[in-house]
């Protein structure tokens, strides 16, 4: 029967000694718990500060890729009408040149027919003037058609009047 106590008190304090190593561990595992709580309450709310930030930091990213984005069409822009606008242009200033010597040279061909037309609208011919005229270039030496040039007149009336004048035959 002692044996039988010694037993149950060896086995209580057994049991006792089992359950205050449970409560010792049950504690440190509750400090563990409150501290791993509190750390990812930490982390929680460094998370909310971080987000909070990084937020803050896309909107002024958000805000500088615009400007960049926006510089970046104003290059392209640029580049697409020097590319394509710019030979238009300069297509037109070489158009403008053309046509400015176009007019300068219907200029020049409406005061030649209006000198034409002065020289033309002489009352009386002097008809010894221009033969003696024509006469004095064929003795220089002048060909047929060179004179009929100068003068104004056709080759068959230089003909005819050297020939009248028996210069030739």
């Amino acid at each position: 029967m002692m044996e039988d106590v010694l037993y149950w008190v060896f086995s209580l304090v057994l049991l006792g000694a089992v359950f205050a190593y449970m409560y010792i561990k049950d504690k440190e595992q509750s400090v563990r718990v409150a501290k791993f709580v509190s750390a990812v309450e930490d982390m929680s709310k460094e998370l909310h500060y971080i987000k909070k930030e990084l937020l803050s930091r896309e909107n002024l990213d958000e805000d500088y890729n615009n400007e960049l984005l926006k510089n970046e069409m104003q290059i392209m822009l640029e580049k697409e009408v020097a590319g394509k606008i710019l030979p238009i242009l300069k297509s037109l200033q070489g158009m403008e040149h053309i046509i400015e010597r176009f007019q300068n040279e219907q200029q020049e061909r409406i005061l030649s027919l209006e000198q034409k037309a002065q020289s033309m609208s002489k009352l009386t011919p002097n008809y010894d003037a221009e033969e003696q005229k024509i006469i004095d270039l064929f003795k220089a030496g002048r060909s047929i058609e060179q004179i009929a040039k100068d003068l104004r007149i056709g080759t068959g009336n230089v003909e005819l009047v050297l020939k009248f004048k028996k210069i030739i035959k």
